[in-house]
């Protein structure tokens, strides 16, 4: 299909009104305009033919993304998340649908699998050396040139071009300070959006190609972290190369020098990649993601004991430790979700030894026995969630929650944690939505035991 026919059937309104229902109806991000996502389904006839109207004549304007600082640490200035409207997000999930259909190598690879390809590369024992590149500031320091340019030659439709300038020009706006009169965006690609990821790899196909193309070196991006394995006495040569291709399309990696975040050495000296630590062909997850995660299982329990202080009644005491117990053993599983196995385990599943998942569950088991909730609270175990995700088929998990398989009821009882019995007088309609408003905040936090990774 080509992209003018790809645009047209991704803003017709049938679809735009299926990507609402299906992605975005039940989601709970609010933007500048303080409209909740599914306030939008009383008047959705009217939004989708006013997104596929101007969409379609080239003048679909985004309103200003609300934004949202991520720290990153003391010495790090936050990470800038910019948070569209409902309707916008509509709009992004439709052009995101579209640029995947045109560019379908621009997918970003699961973590687990270029750790997988680097496990076997290593096993090969063909290389001897390595190279790390980091790209400083990636997303905002995009050219909007360079993306121009990554998409020209398969877009010529000017309405889906202007669509995509459009939403890269969008400024994001602190809430309290409101979007008039705010400036265009000149550089970058707002993190957060359906489109910021295969926008960037968009952006960077023409390095993929010519490093992953070159036999004698093994080559993997992920995102702004680059590795390079190569024969003796050629990582340095390489990655200055690479460099300076870098620097040219316009990007600012990290240059090779003492104390700097880009490094060659040889294999035999311990580096860390996406999160894991590779030392002597072993691959552990980093020290510091650990204590973060064993530090966010400390923060429920603590959490608990607040909880069980404002207790007022023996129920309200049964739901505290009946939602510790949930998302302590949430925390450890992990879950299912929108076809996706997500969590700590499911990040660092490309490990080779369990030793590390073995201590934390001694870590977390001390925890539970200081909190008072030995007997009371029957924590999961790391090393069962780690066997059970080597099964390839995700419907075969039975220790792991799948939420994209339970019924309205089950719903409606995991929701008593949150709401109690008053729970049983709302619609099922209501049920689905806070439920799923519910179980993405979980997850959200899921994915901060893995933030940070490098």
């Amino acid at each position: 299909m080509s992209a003018s026919s790809t645009f047209n059937s991704k803003f017709s309104e049938r679809n735009l009104s299926k990507t609402y229902k299906d992605r975005i109806k039940n989601s709970g991000a609010i933007g500048i305009d303080r409209i909740r996502p599914s306030n939008i389904d009383k008047r959705l006839k009217s939004e989708v033919e006013f997104i596929s109207k101007k969409v379609k004549a080239g003048t679909y304007i985004f309103t200003p993304y609300k934004e949202k600082l991520i720290l990153k640490g003391a010495t790090s200035l936050p990470r800038q998340i910019s948070i569209p409207t409902a309707r916008d997000r509509i709009a992004l999930r439709a052009l995101c649908d579209c640029l995947a259909d045109i560019f379908p190598d621009s997918k970003l690879a699961l973590p687990q699998t270029v750790i997988e390809s680097l496990s076997a590369a290593l096993s090969s024992k063909k290389y001897v050396e390595y190279a790390k590149i980091d790209l400083q500031s990636f997303y905002p320091s995009i050219p909007h040139a360079l993306i121009e340019k990554s998409i020209k030659n398969k877009i010529r439709k000017q309405e889906l071009r202007k669509l995509i300038s459009a939403a890269i020009t969008t400024p994001t706006v602190p809430e309290a300070r409101g979007g008039r009169n705010a400036p265009k965006s000149i550089r970058g690609v707002p993190q957060g959006l359906a489109i910021s990821n295969i926008l960037a790899e968009t952006a960077l196909q023409s390095i993929d190609h010519k490093y992953k193309t070159d036999s004698s070196i093994w080559f993997k991006r992920y995102v702004d972290d680059i590795l390079i394995l190569t024969t003796k006495g050629q990582s340095t040569r390489i990655a200055n190369q690479l460099i300076a291709d870098l620097k040219h399309l316009g990007l600012s990696p990290h240059a090779i020098e003492p104390g700097s975040k880009s490094k060659t050495d040889k294999l035999s000296v311990a580096f860390d990649f996406l999160g894991y630590e590779i030392d002597n062909d072993e691959i552990k997850i980093k020290h510091p993601s650990i204590l973060r995660f064993e530090s966010s299982l400390a923060n429920i329990l603590t959490a608990y004991k607040h909880r069980l202080a404002s207790a007022k009644s023996k129920k309200d005491k049964e739901r505290a430790v009946a939602y510790c117990a949930w998302k302590l053993n949430l925390r450890i599983t992990g879950c299912i979700l929108e076809g996706k196995r997500l969590g700590w385990v499911a990040y660092f599943s490309q490990i080779s030894t369990t030793n590390q998942l073995r201590n934390v569950n001694h870590t977390i088991a001390k925890l539970i026995n200081r909190a008072g909730l030995t007997g009371e609270v029957k924590p999961k175990s790391l090393i069962k969630t780690f066997y059970e995700l080597k099964h390839s088929n995700k419907n075969g998990h039975k220790y792991i929650p799948d939420f994209d398989n339970l019924t309205i009821k089950q719903k409606r009882e995991r929701l008593k944690m949150w709401f109690g019995d008053q729970v049983n007088t709302f619609t099922d309609t209501k049920v689905e939505r806070l439920f799923m408003i519910k179980i993405k905040k979980a997850v959200r936090e899921l994915e901060e035991d893995i933030a940070q990774k490098s």
